[in-house]
């Protein structure tokens, strides 16, 4: 597990872009990260696959690939982070079948170096 100190700003990244079952690189029709810090609300940020994330949070970098930048000020703790993928509800054209494509955890230190 990393350590940053609170105030700077984390690129979470999908590590393993999303495949197919057959080990294609594909975009997931529905693409989420939220992340939890210790004790605090979950936050969820979703990228949908035509149009994207309204809040541009979450940014595709290529084919399977996405990053989103999150600022830690006010939030030390414990983060755990999560990223994934999945067909919509009814006639998505995803085949990925992916549930998690990355999850890790951080830590924010609200100690920094004065």
């Amino acid at each position: 597990m990393s350590t940053v100190y609170e105030g700077s700003t984390i690129r979470f990244y999908t590590s393993q872009p999303f495949t197919s079952i057959s080990g294609t690189v594909v975009d997931p029709d529905v693409v989420t990260f939220s992340y939890q810090v210790q004790g605090q609300t979950k936050q969820t940020y979703t990228y949908t696959h035509g149009t994207g994330d309204p809040t541009s949070t979450i940014v595709k970098d290529s084919t399977g690939t996405y990053h989103a930048d999150i600022d830690t000020t006010g939030q030390p703790g414990l983060w755990a982070w999560r990223w994934a993928g999945a067909p919509q509800s009814s006639g998505g054209a995803d085949t990925t079948k992916t549930k998690v494509a990355t999850e890790g955890s951080v830590n924010v230190s609200g100690v920094g170096i004065q």
